[in-house]
């Protein structure tokens, strides 16, 4: 019987949280968590989350800093509702969201790369990619050149983070990058919001190769909700054909290397709901991919490690 399936509780590693609070505080809005997303984490049952902090290449170390230290605050100022995650003491399971601060691209480190990283680092971030979709001084994306890989300080950057136990993300990055990092790195990582690219030939998914790497490596796999993620005909691009990408990973590399990050648009400022699984356009419809997943026949134990438990232990093994 599964008796805890009817609403399950999920651990997202990518939600633009951080970016969102930023923007908004530079509009003079005030309470931006309990005004916008509260109630869809709550509805979700979304009981952990990593608050990116977005760099699409353009901002500088300073743009940055404020963009960082801003989200720790909006994360104090809730504190009757978040936890932030900094240590595997800070990982309690009670009625509070943890809140974990994550960086999707450092463009802004362009010298002095292990004194900025140690910054990021006490200031309370936790997980970081190098790159975004651009090039920038450490590392391309996944639109760049295919055939740079890190730089030198791009590999200086995944030394101090293995150093400081901070997780690489290795989302958005190009495959040169992907292997540099695998070779590179003593420590696991984590695609915070990647899907498999046999299922859907995406140059953001995984090819079954890496997926077999992240594996070996002892590292996760966030699914992604991102419409054109999922499958290139609209009409399934939905939580049933997500939960078909986790089967598929499942089958190749174990349950245990399957989590959820989402993506959800709204965290953005804007209208990007048509970018979004049809059934899947914020953190208020999550139990749907739950329910895909028991469709599918995953069980009860297979959904928990899903949707929560292997981020949770994985945070307690790495920081």
């Amino acid at each position: 019987m599964m008796t805890g399936i009817k609403n399950m509780k999920i651990f997202d590693m990518h939600a633009d949280m951080g970016t969102n609070f930023y923007e908004r505080h530079l509009k003079q809005e005030k309470d931006v968590f309990k005004t916008y997303h509260k109630e869809n984490l709550l509805k979700g049952n979304i009981k952990g989350v990593f608050t990116a902090c977005f760099f699409c290449g353009t901002e500088d170390w300073s743009y940055m800093q404020e963009m960082i230290i801003n989200c720790s605050k909006e994360i104090r100022a809730n504190e009757d509702i978040l936890r932030q995650i900094k240590t595997k003491e800070d990982l309690i399971e009670d009625n509070k969201i943890s809140a974990l601060i994550s960086v999707e691209g450092m463009c802004g480190i362009k010298d002095n790369v292990e004194e900025k990283i140690e910054w990021m680092y006490e200031n309370g971030v936790r997980v970081a990619s190098l790159v975004w979709n651009e090039s920038n001084a450490l590392a391309d994306g996944w639109k760049q050149d295919p055939n740079r890989g890190l730089s030198k300080d791009g590999i200086r950057a995944v030394h101090k983070m293995n150093e400081l136990k901070m997780i690489i993300d290795v989302s958005h990055i190009n495959e040169k990058g992907f292997w540099d990092i695998i070779k590179y790195s003593k420590k696991p990582i984590i695609a915070t919001h990647s899907n498999s690219r046999s299922l859907c030939d995406h140059g953001r998914n995984l090819s079954d190769k890496q997926l077999l790497a992240i594996k070996e490596n002892g590292g996760l796999i966030g699914l992604n909700a991102c419409g054109h993620f999922i499958d290139k005909d609209r009409n399934k691009e939905d939580s049933y054909h997500l939960a078909k990408h986790a089967k598929y990973m499942a089958d190749l590399i174990g349950v245990e290397h399957i989590a959820c990050g989402f993506d959800y648009m709204d965290f953005l400022v804007g209208d990007y709901d048509d970018e979004m699984a049809i059934d899947m356009s914020n953190a208020s419809y999550s139990q749907n991919l739950i329910k895909a997943l028991k469709e599918l026949g995953f069980n009860e134990l297979e959904i928990r490690k899903i949707a929560y438990e292997n981020v949770f232990n994985f945070l307690k093994r790495e920081l």
